[in-house]
């Protein structure tokens, strides 16, 4: 029986590095975030998100996670549209927030 290269149980991302997948279905289309992938390169991570996600894509784009930077404007709120409601996060709770969902 082959051994096995990394842990099973490892959080997502211990073992090789995270890209976020892009795609456009459509050349009119803006691109759309559509997830996630781990490949130690930027090779096989193509391999993997055309597999999962490019079906009926015209375009996809890989942004290595570590170095993808998430920001919104102060009127961006995610909250229920009550009033009152307003679940956008802070800027410390931003940068202390990896992609992953981990602290840092």
């Amino acid at each position: 029986m082959e051994e096995f290269d990394h842990e099973v149980d490892a959080p997502r991302g211990a073992t090789s590095r995270e890209w976020e997948v892009f795609v456009r279905e459509d050349t009119a289309d803006p691109l759309t975030h559509v997830g996630s992938v781990s490949a130690p390169s930027a090779d096989i991570a193509r391999e993997q998100a055309a597999s999962l996600f490019a079906r009926t894509a015209v375009t996809l784009w890989l942004c290595p996670a570590d170095e993808t930077h998430r920001y919104q404007t102060d009127a961006a709120t995610l909250g229920t549209g009550k009033a009152g409601d307003d679940a956008t996060m802070s800027v410390d709770e931003m940068e202390s927030e990896t992609l992953r969902g981990e602290n840092r």
